[in-house]
């Protein structure tokens, strides 16, 4: 079960931003059984009616609000246990319908809804529904090891290729990137930004997604500060820059996520110090929100604990903690 941020959310947090801007990566029609979990109501189900790398439209009976935060367990063909979110907010809510963003996934779960995505685009490629789709093309193949020395020359292709088909950049210009950058070198990071301050829209856009490879990396912090410093008033952008701090990665015990967001949190306090006003600002009120959410996720898990406890003394049976499958 997920909790519920207390308090209003800032005007460019991830919860109020609208799921059409989110929609970076392709998005699929679909129609998978959901298990999903609130910390306001009981577990219940839905049909998840289509699906993206950065949230769903949910169908479901459940009392679904604006704004809450809800686990998604979701039942994909051929997985061999249920594709897990743990956090997709509510953007918005249409009778039974409701519109989610994934703001909180495990890195091996990420993994997961990936191949899912990719499997889904060589499907659609197979049926005559869109052009061939590769993740990576034959005539691009063994480039990586000659963009591994350049930077500035990996950055210049990487635009081309995001210019020609933003949708599935992630998956194929992005994804040779990140084969010739496994990490985000700090040479690498400094030529991302000096792209994002000399380019506009388009540079900065593209920086965004080629960070999608690198999630919660500190050396790409100087490129984050460049995006805010640049497009402070770009929801989209600021919400990108959200998502990429936010990322943690596998967690793990009781209070693992809540320490990692946590780390997080302390990781951006050298964000306060930036003579930039618009960084130093950016900093101040994600700061904050991490506090909240940091609240939110330990109430949840004492809950849990508190149900665990309870569950025991009814019963007599040790039912014990059970970590989740990755």
């Amino acid at each position: 079960m997920i909790g519920i941020v207390d308090g209003k959310v800032e005007d460019r947090s991830v919860m109020d931003m609208k799921v059409e801007d989110r929609r970076a990566t392709p998005r699929f029609r679909v129609q998978f059984h959901t298990t999903v979990s609130g910390s306001t109501q009981p577990e219940g189900t839905g049909i998840l009616l289509d699906l993206s790398r950065g949230g769903c439209r949910l169908e479901s009976s459940l009392l679904i609000l604006p704004g809450l935060s809800l686990e998604l367990r979701i039942h994909v063909p051929g997985l061999e246990w249920p594709l897990m979110i743990d956090g997709a907010d509510v953007q918005w809510v249409s009778e039974q319908t409701a519109g989610l963003a994934f703001v909180q996934i495990r890195e091996t779960e990420q993994q997961r809804l990936d191949e899912v995505i990719t499997t889904r685009l060589a499907r659609k490629s197979e049926d005559g529904d869109e052009k061939r789709f590769e993740a990576v093309p034959v005539e691009l193949q063994g480039l990586e090891t000659v963009l591994s020395k350049d930077p500035q020359l990996a950055i210049s292709k990487g635009l081309v290729w995001f210019a020609q088909d933003r949708e599935l950049f992630r998956f194929r210009g992005g994804r040779l990137l990140s084969r010739a950058f496994p990490n985000c070198t700090p040479e690498f990071a400094a030529a991302l930004a000096e792209s994002v301050k000399a380019g506009g829209d388009t540079e900065a856009d593209c920086s965004l997604a080629i960070l999608q490879n690198y999630p919660g990396e500190i050396s790409t912090y100087i490129v984050l500060k460049e995006i805010v410093s640049r497009f402070p008033n770009d929801d989209r952008k600021m919400g990108g820059v959200q998502i990429s701090i936010n990322s943690t990665g596998v967690v793990s015990g009781e209070f693992g996520l809540a320490e990692a967001i946590r780390v997080k949190k302390e990781s951006l306090t050298q964000w306060l110090t930036d003579e930039r006003r618009a960084v130093k600002a950016f900093a101040e009120t994600h700061i904050a929100e991490l506090d909240r959410m940091i609240a939110s996720e330990r109430r949840r898990v004492e809950a849990e604990r508190e149900i665990r406890d309870r569950s025991q003394d009814e019963s007599g049976y040790d039912h014990g903690y059970r970590a989740k499958p990755f």
